[in-house]
Order: C-alpha cells, then sequence, then structure tokens
C-alpha cells in the first residue's frame, strides 16, 4: 500500500483542531487539495518533507535516519507530530522521508553516521568583561528604547509609506532618519522591534502607530523598555530559544549561530535569517552587548536572577521632571523626562534635539496649537513655573501672553459645496490683519498652494484644508482651525490603527471543514470510501490486503495487486495463486497495506 493511502487514513481520524495544527505547519496554501488523499499527497512532496525536517533538530533527524527499537520515544515524537512517521511501535520513519534523508549527502546535508555521530562546534568567542558588558547594554537600551518613542511620536503625526518591494519609501525614509538622528538600517531595525512589541502596523502599505502606543508612552522608560524585552522573549523562536537559553552566560554572537546551525542542520538560510533577526535585536534592545548576554537576557531566559523591572531600572538613566527654559525660547531637558512632563511639553514646543538631554522650541505656531487643543494662556504659563529650573524667562512669557491675545487671527477652514463647484477652491485662510495675509503669498515654503485672492480679507486653495492648514502650521504661523459657523476647533493630524489580532489559520480551517463535508465515513458509505482507497492503489501500483465478506459470515484476505476498478468490481492479480480475480466492491469490509 502507498505512504499516500495509509497517511490519507490517518489524517482521516484525527481531530479538526490537530489537523489544523498540523497543515499550518506544514504548508502554505491549500490550493488543488480536494481530498484527504491531495492533502497527503501534498504533506509526501518532497518539498514539503524537506520544509518540515528543517525545522528538526538533531537528536530527532538522528533518530528518524537510525530507527532502532531503542530508540528514546522522545527523540522522534516531534517528527512524529508532524506525521513523518509511521506513527507504529516502534515509530520509524516514513519511507518518504527516508529518501529524503538519503539523499542528503549530496546536496552537502549530513548523513546519517553524521547526525548520530558529529560533535557540536567548539566556542571560539572570547567573553568581554561583565562591567564592560553591561555598560555597553544600557546604552543600547537607552538609545533604543528613545528611538523608539520618537518613532511613534512621528508615526502618531504621519504615516509613513512603504514600498511594495519592500523598505521604507525615500522621501519619507530621508524624513525620518534626518528627524530621528539614525541612519537607515537603525530606522529598519526599530520598525521591526517596535511592530514585534506591537506598538506599530504596516497596513496596506502604510507604517502608522497602533492604539497600543500612547499607553506605552506613558510609562516609565524602564517600563517602555520592560515591554520591547519581553515582546522579543514573546516572539522567540523555540528552535532558537532552547539554543539561546543555554548559553545564558556564554557568548552568543558567531558561537551561538554556529551552534544553532549545528543543532538544526537543514534549517538552511531561513534559519540563519530568523537567527541573525533575533541577535541583532538582542543587541540593538541592549539584552545583549558585543555578543554577550548581560543581566536582561539572564532575567529574560532563565528567570533565575533578579526581575526584569530592577534589571530595566538599572539599565537605564533616571528620568527627571524639570527643564531649563531659555531666554531664545529653547526649553533644556537636562535628562529623560518623565512621560507627563515629556507627553504635556511636546503640545506646547517643538522637538528638536533628541538623546539624553533633549532640546524643544517654543514658536508661535506651537503656542497657538496648544491653545487650539484647549490650553490656556494661564495653564501653560502655570505649567512652565511647575517644571522651570530657571524660572520662566520674559522673552517667554511674553511668547505665551501675546500668542494667546492674536489667537484666532489668522483662520483656516474648508470651502463649502457650492464655492468648491463654482471657483474650484476647497480651502481659505483668513485674517483682519492684511499684512498676515501678503506675507503668506509671498512665502515661497507655501508656494505650491497657489493661494489666491478671494477677498482682501481672504485667500482660496484648490488643495484640501487639511493640506492647507498643515502646511501653514508647519510653517509656523498662528493658524486656527474654524468649522463654517466660525467656531474654532483643534484638527487632529494623530493618525493610529487598531493592534492587528493575531494572525489565524483561516484558509486551512475552511479547508478541513471542506475534507469533512467530502469525506466519506466508513460507517455511512463504506464503499465509497473503500472505492477511493482502491483508486489511489491503483495509481500507485500498490500490494494491498484486501477483505472480503462471504456468503456465510466469514472473511477471506486476499494479497492482490489491483487493476481496475469499475461497474462495481474490482480486477485484480492474486499474488499468492497468481491468479487473476474479480471481486464485487460490496464485499471488500476493509483495505490495509499488505504484509
Amino acid at each position: 500500500m502507498s505512504d499516500t493511502l495509509a497517511l490519507a487514513g490517518r489524517l482521516q481520524l484525527l481531530g479538526d483542531d490537530d489537523l489544523v495544527a498540523l497543515v499550518s505547519t506544514r504548508l502554505n496554501d491549500a490550493r488543488g487539495i480536494k481530498d484527504f488523499f491531495d492533502l497527503a499527497d501534498r504533506l509526501l512532496d518532497p518539498s514539503s518533507i524537506e520544509a518540515a525536517l528543517a525545522g528538526l533538530s538533531r537528536p530527532t533527524l538522528s533518530a528518524l535516519a537510525h530507527p532502532d527499537a531503542a530508540t528514546d520515544p522522545a527523540a522522534i515524537e516531534p517528527a512524529g507530530r508532524l506525521l513523518l512517521t509511521t506513527g507504529g511501535r516502534p515509530d520509524v520513519a516514513l519511507p518518504a522521508v527516508t529518501a529524503v534523508l538519503d539523499a542528503w549527502p549530496a546536496r552537502g546535508l549530513p548523513s546519517a553516521a553524521e547526525l548520530a555521530g558529529a560533535e557540536p562546534p567548539a566556542d571560539t568567542d572570547r567573553a568581554q568583561p561583565q562591567e564592560n558588558s553591561d555598560r555597553m547594554a544600557a546604552e543600547r537600551a537607552f538609545t533604543a528604547t528613545a528611538g523608539i518613542a520618537e518613532l511613534i511620536h512621528e508615526l502618531r503625526t504621519v504615516p509613513v509609506r512603504e514600498l511594495a518591494k519592500g523598505g521604507v519609501a525615500a522621501p519619507d525614509a530621508k524624513r525620518l532618519t534626518a528627524s530621528l538622528g539614525i541612519d537607515s538600517n537603525d530606522l529598519d531595525a526599530l520598525l521591526r522591534i517596535a511592530r514585534r512589541a506591537g506598538l506599530v502596523t504596516l497596513d496596506n502599505l502604510l507604517w502608522s502607530a497602533t492604539d497600543d502606543a500612547l499607553p506605552w508612552l506613558l510609562r516609565s522608560a524602564a517600563q517602555r523598555w520592560t515591554a520591547l524585552a519581553t515582546s522579543w522573549l514573546t516572539a522567540l523562536p523555540a528552535d532558537i530559544g532552547s539554543v539561546l537559553r543555554e548559553r545564558s552566560s556564554q557568548p552568543w554572537g558567531a558561537d551561538a549561530q554556529r551552534a544553532i546551525a549545528f543543532l538544526f542542520p537543514a534549517g538552511g538560510d531561513a534559519l540563519r535569517g530568523r537567527v541573525a533577526f533575533v541577535l541583532d535585536s538582542a543587541e540593538y534592545l541592549g539584552i545583549t552587548a558585543g555578543g554577550y548576554p548581560g543581566a536582561a537576557a539572564r532575567a529574560l531566559l532563565d528567570g533565575t536572577t533578579e526581575p526584569l523591572s530592577k534589571v530595566a531600572a538599572d539599565l537605564l538613566p533616571a528620568e527627571v521632571s524639570n527643564v531649563y527654559l531659555q531666554h531664545d525660547l529653547t526649553v533644556v531637558a537636562p535628562g529623560p523626562l518623565t512621560p507627563d512632563v515629556d507627553v504635556r511639553l511636546r503640545t506646547l514646543a517643538d522637538i528638536e534635539g533628541r538623546g539624553l538631554a533633549s532640546t524643544y522650541r517654543l514658536s508661535a505656531a506651537s503656542i497657538t496649537r496648544s491653545l487650539a487643543e484647549g490650553e490656556t494662556a494661564e495653564g501653560i504659563l502655570s505649567f512652565f513655573r511647575s517644571v522651570s529650573l530657571t524660572g520662566v524667562p520674559q522673552p517667554v512669557e511674553y511668547l505665551v501672553v501675546e500668542t494667546s491675545s492674536r489667537y484666532g487671527r489668522l483662520r483656516a477652514g474648508a470651502t463649502s459645496p457650492e464655492e468648491e463647484s463654482s471657483t474650484g477652491a476647497h480651502s481659505y485662510v483668513r485674517s483682519e490683519d492684511s499684512s498676515l495675509l501678503s506675507t503668506l503669498m509671498v512665502d515661497h515654503g507655501l508656494a505650491s498652494l497657489g493661494l489666491e485672492y478671494d477677498t482682501a480679507r481672504r485667500l482660496t486653495s484648490r488643495f484640501a484644508f487639511e493640506t492647507l492648514f498643515w502646511m501653514i502650521a508647519d510653517a509656523r504661523y498662528p493658524v486656527v482651525a474654524e468649522h463654517a459657523s466660525g467656531a474654532i476647533y483643534a484638527p487632529v493630524r494623530t493618525r493610529t490603527a487598531p493592534k492587528p489580532p493575531a494572525p489565524t489559520p483561516k484558509p486551512f480551517v475552511e479547508l478541513i471543514a471542506r475534507l469533512r463535508e467530502t469525506t466519506h465515513d466508513t460507517k455511512d458509505a463504506p464503499e465509497a470510501w473503500i472505492a477511493r482507497q482502491l483508486d489511489v492503489a491503483i495509481k500507485a501500483k500498490s500490494h494491498l490486503a484486501v477483505s472480503v465478506g462471504m456468503p456465510d459470515d466469514k472473511t477471506i484476505v486476499f494479497l492482490v495487486t489491483p487493476l481496475s476498478l469499475a461497474a462495481g468490481r474490482l480486477r485484480a492479480i492474486d499474488e499468492k495463486a497468481g491468479v487473476e480475480r474479480t471481486l464485487p466492491l460490496r464485499n471488500i469490509t476493509a483495505v490495509n497495506p499488505a504484509p
């Protein structure tokens, strides 16, 4: 009997949850699978077997390559879960799996003897001194946490485009790298780490912050880093994690890569890519430094050292809640700010310099923006007095008071549908101060808006209101938004997306439901199921043990090679008698592999 026939029978007996788990692991798609025999064929395809073997460890591969009654069942059990074995006692590799393993040496992969006898590679890396390693880890932990925070602030304002071929679009990449003070490789690392933590999402080729991003920003730096490190651990693949856990006090780097490659010899480029991402992320987050796992790695992987929260507090610099207000309208933070102060300050000022000591700049536009969001002059000055170590300089107080008094003098809004259809204008900006409108007209940075006088106190543009408003606001003019009624409101520029749900193998759930519908249960329609088994055996020219019920209620087993099935009758060669027999299908009670 062919592997296909035997495997199809085993597949039919599995529960739905087990089937979904199996096909989700073994298959990339469900195309062309109409019944359990098609599924069995796909699972027995050499490429499917190769993919399954790539995730198995050397002890399991050795147990498959060396069938032995003394083999530890635990060693071969991972292969059994993937239906790469016969499921018997003892459990051994399917013939199709053995054929793939036999072909390995010709492809540069280990032979059966090498799987059983090769020694693991010795470590060659030299561990760094503990003090130096932890100091480097602390620097990287702060850099990564601060970098992701700044990235989220940017994405909450303006989403970033992803190219169809991969990578952030050049204009957005240039803007972000300049704004964050990083290079393009760091940008890719930040996006991937933030996405893994559920803080950003990629939807329709647009990177944007998720709803979880703001709560994360409102946590302390230690809590932010802990969330990032925990997401790294949660996403750690089992095959890679098993090696790293054993090396929580040994260098990772090249030694860990060699150890993982030895343990999973069929992993190939896909495994090397996953290992590189895990190790690079650990290095970027400060879990390791120079390839050496520090206190964070030990707290994450073995759980026997001090709590991760204490490790994070020791790694990251203490936060401060005070700033220096300068006469030149800059705000200097002498260290990482507490989340509440940082978030409030960002509504009042634009950040200019990022780092351990960040710099913010106050302007008429930033104060106007805060006023539109509900701030008052007295509330702003009160906040400054509570956090400033240098009091409130006179230029800062003047800026706040003067901007507040001028608030609402430059107003922007959307044109009415009637005006839009008659003039083509989609937005306007108006003011009683004609000199202010004249300044807008000659501002080269706003030339692309194509502003035109509609009246002496009003300019119009063919662009949408959002484009007009934010371009004028970004040029630091004290513009406010108004409804058609004249009521002022604060436009929301922040764009977030819901955190994407965990992926579910829906196509495979539908596949299993479809297979169940087309399956002929042996009790309800035994002839149909037996006929399908015989069809597969005929195509494979398999030898069968066919059980036939006789009129006297006895059952005779014929060892046959089936030739054809038609008109409810099976033509087959009786291997024992050497003759051709014709057996009524209705009398066949069971079909099994020939012994």
